[in-house]
């Protein structure tokens, strides 16, 4: 009886464990297209967040170019008006020169003081001549810095569109590495629902294939805080979306300037980079709620609502969550606005 059981067992556990060693193939396939779709949408975070802070520069540029041709129409205006003074000026001089001389020798005691009168006439003519070269120069001056600022302008919008071409190729590149993912997790699928039929069949009616929830059905617990971590917890679940600042979808730098004007009525640049600037550094002792959290140079962002949690919008497929500070390797610095 003994010798019975024996080869017994050992056919129940190679049918239980068998499932394991006949996916392992399947299951690298799996982790590695996993790893690489993480790696990939790190980058198109990366990417996103670095497009973002072009656009912020780009409209500062904008607002410099703005505010120089308005200089330059006062420049205009100003120099105009001197123009015009001068001419009259000359041409009053030009028409009554004749006795303003006279004037000149009449009232003058002796000949250096009619010197004196003459200079003095000149100086005159020189101060006014000299207004206008100051104006021309201004004017110059403010034309050569419309030249520079654009310029400028010109440069961003070709980093801008180098960063777009960039975040469309990287975004082909994860579509690709998704495909992957899908067909090693469909093949995994298949094959565990083929052998739970091979075990049924066997008589081990006990077999049942694993199941997990999917990431982010469960949503952490509301919290009644006010100000920006309020708004923060009220975005809880909604899906990350490249360029997205509310208030139905987000990306990570979108989420906390929604945050910062809905909950305290600031605002901050939609861009990682930009609020990595836009308060004093905070140590890690001295974090509270609210503060800006900075990740992987501050290429992604969320923030901080106590203990060890923070709330972000993490990659594109995922939705805004509370997740853990100390889980997290790539931690740079902290801000507070």
């Amino acid at each position: 009886m003994r010798s019975l059981v024996i080869p017994a067992l050992i056919v129940m556990f190679a049918l239980v464990l068998a499932p394991v060693g006949f996916a392992t193939p399947v299951d690298q396939r799996k982790a590695d297209a996993q790893k690489e779709v993480e790696r990939l949408q790190q980058k198109l975070e990366d990417s996103v967040e670095r497009y973002n802070y072009a656009c912020v520069r780009i409209e500062e540029t904008r607002g410099a170019i703005t505010q120089n041709k308005a200089q330059i129409a006062d420049a205009e205006q100003k120099l105009a008006l001197d123009r015009t003074r001068l001419n009259k000026r000359v041409r009053a001089m030009y028409i009554t020169r004749q006795v303003k001389v006279v004037d000149v020798v009449a009232s003058a005691g002796n000949f250096d003081e009619f010197l004196v009168g003459i200079d003095l006439a000149k100086k005159v003519g020189q101060r006014d001549a000299q207004m206008v070269c100051q104006v021309k120069e201004a004017k110059a001056g403010l034309e050569q810095a419309r030249a520079s600022l654009q310029e400028q302008k010109s440069q961003q919008e070709a980093a801008r569109k180098e960063l777009s071409d960039s975040k469309a190729a990287v975004e082909g590149d994860l579509s690709g590495a998704k495909g992957k993912l899908a067909s090693a997790e469909e093949e995994i699928r298949q094959a565990m629902a083929r052998r739970a039929v091979e075990v049924s069949n066997s008589g081990n009616n006990k077999y049942k294939p694993p199941s997990s929830k999917p990431p982010g059905s469960t949503r952490p617990p509301g919290a009644p805080h006010g100000g920006v971590v309020g708004v923060a917890y009220d975005q809880l679940g909604k899906p990350y979306v490249w360029g997205a600042e509310g208030p139905n979808s987000f990306d990570c730098s979108g989420l906390v300037m929604y945050c910062y004007r809905v909950g305290a009525g600031m605002y901050i640049s939609h861009s990682s980079y930009a609020q990595s600037s836009c308060g004093a550094s905070v140590s890690v002792g001295e974090l509270q709620p609210g503060d800006i959290l900075g990740f992987r140079g501050w290429g992604h962002v969320g923030l901080f609502v106590g203990g060890d949690s923070f709330i972000h919008a993490p990659q594109a497929g995922d939705v805004v969550k509370v997740s853990s500070l100390s889980a997290r390797h790539n931690f740079c610095g902290a801000v507070r606005p």
